[in-house]
Order: structure tokens, then C-alpha cells, then sequence
């Protein structure tokens, strides 16, 4: 056999491990790899540029200014007037005379811009750092809800974990009593019908099974999306179902500390105070506006005159006399200057046709809309307490009662097959205990999992407790 086929190739890919996580430390690498994190980072950072940009809008302003012009005229007149960049000329051409005038003009200097008084500066940067503000507050409400949305992904896939050993032992007493009532109806003692139910049972046990793992793989997926996990990642979670603590405080308490220090009601207080400055800067459009605009620079001329042909004509007692001979000349002057000066430039508006007007009133009605927005936000988070807190006190009952059943339902099925096997119950009574057990196991399940669930809840909505605390194991990806 060639070598190439005896062992598997050097470079082929290694699968990876499963990634076996608590949920402490599915919290803490998700929270370290959150999209919805980093994106609220990113809009902390827009915050503060856009604050940069209010403050950088009134610091004064230095430009280096530059002119530079060339002008090249022709004429047969001796006076030129209006040239661009030479201006007004004066030559004596005589009848038949001729100039042709080169100019090169150049200006370097620098102008300084100062803005002395703007009555919309302090809104302007008031409502920036409500921006800044408002922008760290949502990071903080996206930090509980983040940790909230890991925490459910977890429970939910403990739920479908736990359904399944539910299913997997009702497939195993179902086929059980199928095996049992096909070797009573080979002795003749059972009818027909009861094999049927027993493997309309088993059925239907499959399908529950079948359906228990496909959640199991979707509730995976999800959690892995939630940690932002590649899809070729697998994922095994370490803590079982279990019931954890109830939850210590009071509805009063708990809304109390619902509304005090939320972060979500602390973005929508600055975003208030954001547009609230609005108003003032919408109203500064009327206000006057005082500027300063210092400059200076120097400047340079080269005039050329390359070309100057002047006919001169003799006059003799007022009569026209002969031409004298044509002369050809050339000549050229050159020189620079400087200058500066400062000038105060005053705007006060007397009428915009009421734009300032509608800019104020309407920056007044997105302020009440953040006054409203308030209500709402501590209306919804009134309700998701009151929510989560009887889902939580609901639970625990649902939970002990659940267990209960499941432990009576138990004993019922043995005594129910052990009735069915010695001929003394039909299988129907069997069929409704076995239900029974299943659906009490299945409810115990969903009980725990909505008392997690809720409590998770309650620690979203107060911020208890805080962000997981303890040192963690560290957590690998190889």
C-alpha cells in the first residue's frame, strides 16, 4: 500500500474541540465579543467627534492666502483703462504708435479668523457633551442587555437539553410496553387493539425525541451567535437545569431600583437635554454674531513693456508737418509692498422670512417628544418588572407541584404495567399514566426554566447583580 493512503495527510485540518462552557463563562466571552457592544463603542466615539467638531466650530481659523495673476495687453491707443491685474496706462504712441504691456502680480499672506461672540457656542457644545453622554448611558443599558440575551440562549438550550433524557425515557417505558403487549397477545390473553395504541405510543414518543433534539441544535446555534462563535464552532454547556436562587427583594424594591440609575432612562434624560439646547441654538440664529478677521501679506509686481513704437509728428505754426522717424523702445519696472489690517465684522438679522421662528418651535416639539419618551420608557419597564417578578413568583409553586406529579406519575406507571402484565388494568389506563409522567417531567422542566428565566429578567431590569464577578476559567477558542 502507497504511503500517501497508510496515514492520513500532514496538512489536513484538525476538526475542533467542543467548546464545554458554564454560564459564568459563556457571559464573559460573550460580553468580551459582542457585536451589539462594539457597535455602541463606535457610537460612543461618534459622539465625541461630533463634540470635537462643536468645539473646533468657534476656535479661531489661520489661512495662508495666495494670488497670482498674469495679464499681456496690446494696444495702438495711449490710454488703457480697466486692465485686470495692471489697472489704468498712459503712452504717448503718437498717430502710428504701438505697445504691447506684459504685468505678473503675486500675494502671499495669511488671514486669521477669530469669532468673538456667538450666542449659539455654549448650546451648540452643551448639546454635544448630551450627545457623549447620552451615547455612554446606551452603552451601559446594551451591556445588561447583552448579558441578558447570553443568560436566556443558555437557559434555553438547558430547556432542550433536559427535555430530551424526558423523551428518551418515555421511548424506553413505551417500547417496553409494546414488547410486553405483543408477547401477551402472542399468548392470546390481549387484543388486537392494544398492540396498536402501544405502537401508536412508541410513535409518538419518536417524534417527541426527534423533535427535543432539533430544538436542542437550534437553541446551540443561537447561543453561538451570541458569542459571535464560527459556525463550524461546536458548543456543550456545563451547567444542567437547575433552579437557582429566588429572588430577594420586594416589587417595590425592585421597580425602585428599576427607575433609579437606569441606563436606558439616563440616554433618553440626555437626549432631552440634547434637543433642549437645540431650542437655544435654534434661537441663536437671530442673535447678533461678532467676528474678527485679522491679515496680512506682501506683494510683488513686474510691469514689462517689451514693445513701444511712437510715430512723433512735427507741427509748424499749427500746420501738420512731416513724420519724424519711428522709435523702438522697451522698458520694465518691478518693486513689492505689504500690507495688513484688521477688520470687525458685525451680523445682527433683521428678517429671515421665519426660519429662525420654525427652528425653534420645532426644536421645542422634539424636546416634549423626549419628555414623552421618558414616560413610555419607565411605563414599559414598570410593566416588564411587574412581568418578570409574578412569572418569578409563579414559578416556584409550578416547579414544586411539577416535581410532585412527576414523582406520583412515576409510581403510577409501574403500578399501571404492573396491572396490565398480570391482566387486572386494560392498557388505557397504562397509556394516560405514561402520558401523565411525560407531561409532568415536561412541565417541571419549563417551570425551572421560567423561574431562571424570570429572575434573569429581574437582574436586566435593576442591574442585580452586577456584571459577573469571581475570577473566571479562562476560555479557549483552539
Amino acid at each position: 500500500m502507497p504511503a500517501s493512503t497508510a496515514a492520513p495527510s500532514a496538512t489536513a485540518v484538525a476538526p475542533q474541540q467542543p467548546l464545554a462552557l458554564t454560564l459564568d463563562q459563556a457571559i464573559e466571552l460573550g460580553m468580551g465579543r459582542s457585536l451589539a457592544l462594539r457597535n455602541s463603542n463606535l457610537l460612543i466615539d461618534e459622539s465625541r467627534a461630533l463634540q470635537g467638531l462643536a468645539r473646533a466650530r468657534f476656535m479661531p481659523k489661520l489661512d495662508l492666502v495666495g494670488l497670482g495673476t498674469y495679464g499681456q495687453v496690446g494696444t495702438d491707443i495711449g490710454f488703457i483703462s480697466n486692465l485686470p491685474a495692471i489697472g489704468d496706462l498712459n503712452f504717448e504712441l503718437g498717430g502710428d504708435g504701438y505697445a504691447v504691456v506684459q504685468n505678473t502680480f503675486v500675494n502671499v499672506g495669511l488671514a486669521l479668523t477669530l469669532p468673538l461672540v456667538d450666542f449659539g457656542r455654549g448650546p451648540l457644545q452643551k448639546a454635544a457633551r448630551a450627545g457623549v453622554a447620552a451615547a455612554e448611558a446606551e452603552r451601559s443599558e446594551e451591556q445588561r442587555r447583552t448579558r441578558f440575551a447570553i443568560h436566556t440562549a443558555y437557559l434555553n438550550v438547558q430547556l432542550a437539553e433536559a427535555l430530551i433524557p424526558v423523551w428518551e425515557s418515555a421511548l424506553q417505558v413505551s417500547t417496553r410496553l409494546l414488547s410486553d403487549a405483543r408477547a401477551i397477545r402472542r399468548e392470546g390473553l390481549a387484543a388486537r387493539i392494544d398492540t396498536l395504541q402501544a405502537e401508536a405510543l412508541v410513535e409518538t414518543d419518536r417524534q417527541g425525541l426527534a423533535e427535543a433534539r432539533s430544538k436542542r441544535a437550534i437553541a446551540l446555534s443561537a447561543l453561538a451567535r451570541r458569542l459571535d462563535l464560527p459556525p463550524e464552532q461546536q458548543l456543550i454547556i456545563q451547567d444542567p437545569l437547575r433552579p437557582g436562587p429566588a429572588w430577594p427583594l420586594g416589587l417595590d424594591v425592585t421597580l425602585e431600583k428599576a427607575l433609579e440609575e437606569r441606563p436606558a432612562l439616563e440616554a433618553l434624560e440626555q437626549q432631552r437635554q440634547a434637543r433642549l439646547a437645540r431650542v437655544q441654538v435654534a434661537r441663536a440664529g437671530a442673535m447678533p454674531q461678532l467676528g474678527l478677521l485679522l491679515g496680512g501679506g506682501i506683494s510683488g509686481d513686474w510691469l514689462n513693456v517689451p514693445v513701444l513704437n511712437t510715430s512723433p509728428r512735427v507741427n509748424v505754426n499749427g500746420t501738420a508737418g512731416p513724420d519724424l522717424p519711428t522709435v523702438n523702445t522697451s522698458g520694465s519696472a518691478s518693486g513689492s509692498f505689504y500690507d495688513w489690517g484688521a477688520v470687525l465684522a458685525l451680523r445682527q438679522p433683521l428678517f429671515d422670512g421665519g426660519l429662525t421662528r420654525q427652528a425653534v418651535a420645532l426644536a421645542k416639539r422634539r424636546a416634549q417628544q423626549s419628555e414623552v419618551a421618558i414616560e413610555l420608557a419607565e411605563q414599559a419597564i414598570t410593566q416588564q418588572v411587574e412581568t418578570f417578578y409574578a412569572s418569578h413568583q409563579a414559578a416556584g409553586p409550578q416547579m414544586r407541584a411539577a416535581a410532585a406529579a412527576a414523582r406520583a406519575g412515576d409510581e403510577a406507571v409501574r403500578d399501571a404495567l404492573l396491572r396490565y402484565r398480570a391482566g387486572v388494568a386494560p392498557i388505557t389506563e397504562l397509556l394516560i399514566a405514561q402520558r401523565n409522567l411525560q407531561a409532568a417531567r415536561s412541565a417541571e422542566a419549563v417551570a425551572i426554566h421560567r423561574w431562571n428565566l424570570s429572575r434573569a429578567g429581574l437582574e436586566l431590569e435593576t442591574g442585580l447583580p452586577e456584571d459577573a464577578s469571581g475570577d473566571q476559567a479562562a476560555i479557549s477558542l483552539q
